[in-house]
This record gives structure tokens, sequence and C-alpha cells, in this order.
């Protein structure tokens, strides 16, 4: 059975999720948190991008 996942959107979903658990009681995340669409602050951003990159590698990595 093959499998398809979209690297981008995983790799995006696991950032953000990680970006939340490890930082929300630190920074603020959120520009506007009430926004429809996701705005990070400059540092929440940062950190979003370092942990996409790096579960970007990590599923890269793992194609069969």
């Amino acid at each position: 059975m093959d499998i398809t996942i979209n690297i981008l959107e995983l790799a995006s979903e696991l950032a953000h999720k990680d970006l939340v658990k490890q930082w929300e009681k630190s920074i603020q995340i959120y520009e506007d948190e009430k926004a429809t669409v996701t705005v990070y602050t400059e540092e929440a951003q940062d950190i979003f991008n370092y942990l996409y990159d790096k579960y970007y590698t990590i599923i890269e990595q793992c194609k069969a």
C-alpha cells in the first residue's frame, strides 16, 4: 500500500504543534489571536522556521 505524504504540510503541522507546546508559556506566539489568518510574532516565526527545517529534513530522509 502506497501512502502519499505532503512533506511541506506535515513539516508545517509538526513545527506548529511543537512551537505551541514548547513555547506558549514563555513567548507571545500570535500577532492577533482572533485573526482568521495565523500570523506569528517575529520571535515565534524564527522558532517556527527552525522547527520546520528540522522536521522537513527528518521527513525527507525517510523517503523510500
